[in-house]
């Protein structure tokens, strides 16, 4: 038997930190943008971490989910791209991103968090299971975990 994973509702999210970790399956990162949809002004976008193992892979990922003219560059280019308006970044399968280059993870979570700090970006991390190296990064970026 699978654990109940309990999901945050998108009150919390929106008013919490700039970031949570999800420790469910996939489902649950869906089943969240269902219920977004019901609030007028959120957008959710998806990131697939399995799709994005390398730095290259990751940046094109966020271009496609933040739907940014050009592929940004670097971290710094997402950190300054990212639109206004309140925007709900869903990494899906995060124990897969970055999985080739695991030493860029901290880049990649430092960008989010920087733009988070002048938009009303909320990224939900979900993953069962990370690596410990990606349970430090989230950890020391502030990420909180989620109930269960």
């Amino acid at each position: 038997m699978s654990p109940v994973v309990r999901l945050p509702s998108w009150r919390e999210v929106l008013d919490g930190p700039w970031a949570v970790r999800l420790r469910s399956g996939a489902t649950g990162a869906w089943l969240m943008r269902g219920e977004a949809e019901a609030l007028p002004d959120l957008e959710c976008r998806f990131v697939a971490g399995v799709a994005a193992r390398t730095t290259a892979d990751a940046l094109s990922e966020l271009g496609s989910a933040l739907e940014l003219e050009e592929k940004p560059a670097g971290w710094d280019d997402v950190a300054r791209a990212v639109p206004t308006g309140t925007i709900a970044l869903l990494i899906l399968d995060a124990d897969r991103l970055l999985a080739d280059e695991p030493s860029q993870l901290a880049g990649l979570v430092g960008a989010l968090k920087t733009a988070s700090e002048r938009t009303r970006l909320r990224v939900v991390f979900q993953a069962r299971d990370l690596p410990l190296e990606a349970e430090a990064v989230l950890a020391e970026f502030g990420v909180a975990e989620i109930g269960e």
